[in-house]
């Protein structure tokens, strides 16, 4: 579909301003528009106590059926969660892997972390981060291949500390047809 859209002056030389210089200026007015019609607001909202409240009553009524659409700004800001000790000694020790996956979440980890302590204690997540992380350490000091950790939200999630609060002994040598194998 093509859109013809004619502005006047002083709205175009604004649009131009603000618009980034990484976006066309028909990408970054269709932008406008998609954000325009998530947010609407009526004519008699925008205009309280201008002309429209001077106008008579059947233009009212014309008027508050006319929906004008604000482009701005509209996030809420954001607050920071609380965040416990636990999940802090948490947080800064996993982020202490020397391989790990980029873009690491600390409020979705955060929320996750509420999650699994429904499951496991903090002392157990904090202790499971801290073999995760020597593992991770220990492979990287030996020139061994290691699978980077996930992030922390993701870790927590699918319960991949459960792999590190297993206590694991090692067999020791065995019998296998005749041959001594000896497993690490």
């Amino acid at each position: 579909m093509v859109i013809k859209l004619t502005l006047d002056a002083f709205t175009a030389e604004k649009l131009l301003v603000t618009k980034p210089r990484s976006l066309p200026t028909a990408t970054f007015c269709a932008l406008l528009i998609e954000q325009a019609l998530d947010t609407p607001a009526t004519l008699a909202e925008r205009t309280e106590g201008s002309e429209a409240s001077n106008s008579s009553s059947s233009n009212k009524e014309d008027i508050s059926k006319t929906h004008i659409y604000t482009v701005g700004k509209s996030r809420k800001s954001r607050e920071k969660p609380d965040y416990s000790d636990g999940f802090l000694a948490f947080w800064n020790e996993y982020q202490r892997a020397p391989i790990k996956a980029i873009g690491q979440s600390k409020s979705k980890a955060f929320a996750q972390w509420r999650e699994s302590l429904k499951t496991e204690t903090p002392e157990r997540l904090l202790e499971a981060a801290k073999r995760a992380v020597d593992r991770v350490k220990q492979a990287k000091m030996q020139d061994e291949w290691c699978a980077p950790l996930p992030d922390a939200f993701r870790w927590l999630r699918d319960e991949h500390y459960a792999v590190h609060l297993e206590d694991h002994v090692p067999a020791g040598p065995r019998m296998v047809g005749g041959i001594m194998v000896y497993d690490e």
